[in-house]
């Protein structure tokens, strides 16, 4: 990916800009050297944006707000009856609503995951920017959880890719422009069951076929067009849903 840096920029921007093109996969370029029909990372006075043919992309908190106003009433802290401490591994970061919002609830740093280097990078810096306890780990989350000792996380969370038109917010044009679309399956759960203490929490769409082919132990559903969540029990939880 072209990586390059706004006007006017100052050193520290040239510099930060220089400190990216030296990771895989990135390429320092001058302004008038950008090829702007394709993705680039920018750097300015404001961070990190990504820019496209049509659009400039920004870290955003996304639905983070309708999360803190239900709080701990919300299904996803339902599905994995979390509780305060309660140590999470998102392996499916994206821009870090869910980790963000489930480290507030915790009181515990959360990790999350993501494979595309840019989208963590700016993920990180906006999650920084929140005060939130988040620890961003660019990696695939399958090699990730494989180096992981058993049972080192109370729950593993994992929010595979929705489809098109399937209720998503335009916040997360960003993570669908440039995140994995691999789906969540049996290796991962196999790994995430190995990892867990507590429970492996997974989302699925409303009216989706992904977490039968799973056999989950339980699925928390919401009303529709909300999505549902499949929960795999590591140990008896002693909280009913």
């Amino acid at each position: 990916m072209q990586v390059t840096v706004s006007g006017r920029a100052r050193e520290q921007e040239l510099r930060r800009a220089a400190s990216i093109a030296e990771l895989p996969g990135f390429e320092f370029r001058a302004r008038e050297q950008v090829d702007w029909t394709a993705q680039v990372l920018q750097v300015s006075r404001l961070g990190l944006s990504l820019k496209t043919a049509d659009r400039n992309y920004r870290w955003h908190p996304g639905l983070l707000h309708t999360r803190v106003e239900a709080g701990w009433a919300h299904p996803l802290v339902r599905a994995m009856a979390l509780r305060p401490g309660d140590r999470v591994l998102d392996c499916t970061l994206g821009l870090g609503t869910d980790a963000s919002f489930l480290a507030l609830l915790t009181g515990a740093p959360v990790i999350g995951v993501e494979v595309h280097t840019g989208l963590a990078m700016m993920a990180q810096e906006g999650l920084r920017n929140t005060g939130r306890a988040v620890r961003v780990v660019n990696a695939d989350a399958h090699t990730f959880l494989a180096g992981l000792p058993d049972r080192s996380f109370d729950i593993v969370w994992g929010d595979p890719m929705f489809p098109a038109g399937a209720a998503v917010t335009h916040s997360l044009d960003l993570v669908r422009l440039v995140g994995s679309h691999a789906p969540l399956g049996p290796r991962w759960l196999e790994q995430a069951l190995r990892v867990a203490r507590h429970r492996v929490v997974m989302r699925d769409v409303a009216g989706g076929t992904l977490l039968e082919r799973l056999s989950p132990d339980d699925i928390l559903r919401t009303p529709r067009p909300r999505p549902r969540y499949g929960i795999w029990c590591c140990r008896a939880a002693g909280t009913s849903l």
